[in-house]
């Protein structure tokens, strides 16, 4: 009884452990997400000043109260909804924080389509007008 309890527990650990990205993971991934090879470097940087490329990141709260989640610390005030799915981009706020990245790749493209970089603070203070991430050698 007491092992099965244990391994309940380290199941459940495990469950909630964040996926940590190297960048060069983090690059081919995103590739193979679909996105641009030729967009990769500023995706990356801004992954890295957002969020440490840490699926689980949760940041806030925010001067409204909002927070900000996953890869992408993509707000909830306007894009996700806490506990179902809604807001802009049509999904919950949870599901930015899972390791399975699909769902924030989508809502990023989906940001970036309607505001650009700027969006982001972290594009913004850490990418813009500054050298990017080479990731031509994760290829």
């Amino acid at each position: 009884m007491k092992a099965v309890f244990l391994l309940a527990i380290f199941a459940l650990l495990g469950a909630t452990q964040a996926r940590v990205f190297t960048r060069c993971g983090l690059a081919r991934e995103l590739a193979r997400q679909g996105l641009p090879r030729h967009d990769l470097a500023n995706w990356v940087c801004l992954i890295e000043a957002e969020s440490g490329r840490n699926t689980r990141a949760r940041g806030g709260p925010n001067y409204d109260g909002s927070y900000d989640n996953g890869l992408f610390q993509i707000n909830d005030r306007i894009w996700c909804m806490n506990g179902r799915p809604g807001h802009a981009c049509h999904v919950r706020c949870e599901d930015l924080r899972t390791d399975d990245i699909r769902a924030s790749v989508r809502c990023a493209v989906q940001i970036k389509q309607q505001q650009g970089w700027s969006a982001w603070y972290g594009w913004q203070y850490h990418c813009r007008g500054r050298p990017l991430p080479d990731i031509n050698v994760c290829f």
